[in-house]
């Protein structure tokens, strides 16, 4: 049974965001989104994780959600910033440890306890303070579609957004705006990627499962980006329904 936030220490803090995103130049984003997105991604890490976890869901406004997910408000303006505003994932006052950052287009299928238990190893060099995807499309490139962030990692992003912001604004450019994807790319392409050292866990809707639905037989994580979105597909797809809800 669940006890309050109060009285345990999380092992891991999730952080997603929900925005109105009118004008973030993202047209497969726009009027999508609303509170019960975030219910399903917390319901999903609820049923397949056996960690204690905390559930930080940044926002634009005030919202109303039916489970236990604390609500921060993003800081700056989506309106003005677009994407690059999801810096906010990685403010280090959010939380004190280890961060798992998922867009609400994901879907949980499978269980997390591994995959969220993971350290990148630290005996070669410097040690890796994240852990990103790979791009389905480009994989020399990494993707945000989930992360696996420490504190330090977290200090030493914000530091930098907050000293050199002009420069990464005109620098890290993504479908000809400004996105925090691509300063993962610019800064840290070479950290671990979660989909290889969890083989067919981690997903894309788009470039893997529309390819072989079995593939979800071994998925613990689905990611959607683009067209389509799950809410266009659930109701022909039957493992949607069982997964999303």
């Amino acid at each position: 049974m669940w006890q309050n936030r109060e009285k345990y220490k999380a092992d891991i803090t999730i952080v997603t965001a929900l925005f109105k995103g009118e004008n973030t130049n993202i047209p497969h984003s726009v009027g999508i989104y609303d509170p019960t997105w975030v219910d399903k991604l917390y319901r999903g890490i609820a049923r397949h994780y056996s960690g204690l976890f905390d559930f930080v869901c940044l926002t634009d406004a005030n919202y109303k959600f039916e489970e236990n997910i604390r609500q921060v408000r993003l800081s700056k303006s989506v309106d003005q910033y677009g994407w690059m505003s999801l810096m906010d994932l990685y403010r280090p006052d959010l939380c004190d440890g280890k961060r798992f950052t998922a867009g609400l287009d994901t879907i949980i299928t499978g269980s997390l306890d591994d995959i969220l238990a993971y350290d990148p190893p630290r005996d070669a060099g410097p040690p890796h303070e994240i852990a990103l995807c790979r791009d389905p499309n480009t994989p020399d490139l990494v993707c945000n579609a989930v992360t696996l962030a420490t504190p330090k990692f977290c200090e030493q992003l914000w530091e930098l957004w907050q000293t050199k912001e002009e420069e990464i604004l005109e620098k890290c450019i993504f479908f000809n705006v400004p996105s925090e994807m691509a300063v993962m790319r610019s800064y840290y392409n070479n950290s671990p990627k979660l989909d290889v050292v969890f083989p067919q866990r981690l997903l894309s809707y788009k470039m893997h499962l529309q390819k072989n639905f079995d593939l979800v037989k071994t998925a613990s994580i689905v990611y959607f980006h683009g067209k389509p979105k799950p809410q266009q597909l659930i109701a022909s797809q039957g493992w949607i329904k069982e997964y999303w809800r």
